[in-house]
């Protein structure tokens, strides 16, 4: 009887036990949930910052390739008004094989057609009045057309 009694005793206790286990575990439930939703918040946060810096540099990047754009346009704009001035001439015999300007003689389109280096019919534009002066191995530049191997 004795032994009853104490387990009697003991069972508001023991209901007592569970009851504030079941309450810390709720808490640990809910306060994991907390956390993972934190982690998700700071998960989301990161991605924007991340895309946010994709898309700046991105930016940043067409924003250089349009200057740079810009400036070859210029500096074609500028050799084509140095040419209508007539600060340019074409100086056959001094380019080398694939970089003449034009006339590369029959068969070939123009620009960057020559197949040899220093080809005596393929021409290149030099400055007014420098034609002449540049030495090559075969001689030097002609304002005409020149018999070259």
């Amino acid at each position: 009887m004795r032994t009853r009694l104490m387990i009697a005793a003991a069972l508001p206790a023991l209901a007592l036990v569970a009851c504030s286990a079941g309450n810390e575990t709720a808490e640990a439930e809910n306060d994991t949930n907390n956390n993972m939703e934190q982690a998700g918040d700071h998960a989301m946060d990161a991605m924007n910052s991340a895309g946010n810096a994709l898309q700046n540099v991105g930016q940043a990047a067409m924003e250089g390739a349009e200057n740079a754009g810009d400036a070859m346009a210029n500096a074609v704009d500028n050799a084509s008004d140095d040419m209508d001035d007539g600060a340019m001439e074409q100086c056959y015999g001094i380019a080398l094989a694939g970089e003449n300007d034009c006339a590369a003689g029959p068969g070939t389109s123009c620009e960057g057609t020559s197949t040899i280096d220093y080809q005596g019919n393929a021409w290149t534009y030099v400055p007014e009045g420098t034609c002449e002066e540049i030495e090559t191995p075969f001689g030097n530049g002609s304002l005409e057309p020149v018999d070259r191997p």
